[in-house]
């Protein structure tokens, strides 16, 4: 009985289950840990698909709406569109790790991804999920650079120079940004974009925010770490 119990529990540490897909305009994937058999997967993918269909239908509507109403104006209904979708990226992150957390058949660990977005909950085996901060085709002068998150969101913003006038040339050229949850983080880290690039670092450290802001000068790309972040940096 006891050499079940151990077996057992030591399952549920080690096994890994990928559920992955499209939906809102992007891609999603999802990584657990249960002691699940393939019924119980495929009734987790049931579900999920069912919470994501929902999204995509008040997506669907809200795209309409804009359309409607900005349908002239091409640029502003891009740019509108863009961070509409961005929101309920956010949005999906955050009610997935809800439903999985309150499901029955509850993961001890889950990171869930959508379009970029990320919230991981629980520990995983080998610790906490590590997600690194860099982006291919930013320059990288402080190295790769990585976060070990536990029940927190971390969310990227990057300047795009086809949504003017939400995103100038003024901007950011990215900033990260880590919360509890990804609705959070993604509000922090698009008030930091829209700041000018002088005041983003001020305003991240003012927010308290656990950010990386990376900003263009004259001279060079500068890459700034708030205090609140370092504890989530790994040495």
């Amino acid at each position: 009985m006891f050499v079940v119990m151990v077996l057992g529990a030591c399952r549920d540490q080690t096994q890994e289950h990928f559920i992955q897909g499209t939906a809102l305009g992007t891609g999603y994937h999802i990584t657990l840990y249960a002691d699940l058999d393939h019924d119980q997967v495929a009734e987790l993918e049931a579900g999920i698909e069912g919470e994501l269909a929902s999204l995509e239908r008040q997506r669907s509507g809200f795209t309409r709406a804009l359309d409607a109403a900005f349908g002239w104006f091409r640029l502003s209904s891009s740019a509108l569109r863009h961070e509409a979708d961005r929101t309920v990226h956010a949005l999906a992150v955050d009610r997935l790790a809800l439903w999985l957390d309150g499901h029955r058949f509850a993961p001890s660990a889950v990171m869930v991804e959508v379009g970029g977005v990320m919230r991981g909950q629980g520990v995983p085996p080998r610790g906490s999920w590590r997600l690194s901060l860099e982006r291919t085709g930013l320059p990288g002068p402080d190295g790769a650079r990585h976060v070990r998150i536990q029940n927190a969101a971390l969310v990227h913003r990057f300047a795009r120079q086809d949504v003017v006038p939400l995103v100038t040339l003024s901007t950011p050229l990215a900033v990260s940004v880590m919360a509890p949850s990804a609705s959070e983080a993604m509000r922090q880290a698009t008030q930091l974009m829209l700041a000018s690039p002088g005041d983003a670092v001020k305003l991240a450290e003012a927010m308290d925010s656990a950010a990386r802001v990376v900003v263009k000068t004259p001279q060079d790309v500068e890459i700034h770490h708030t205090a609140a972040l370092e504890p989530w940096l790994e040495p």
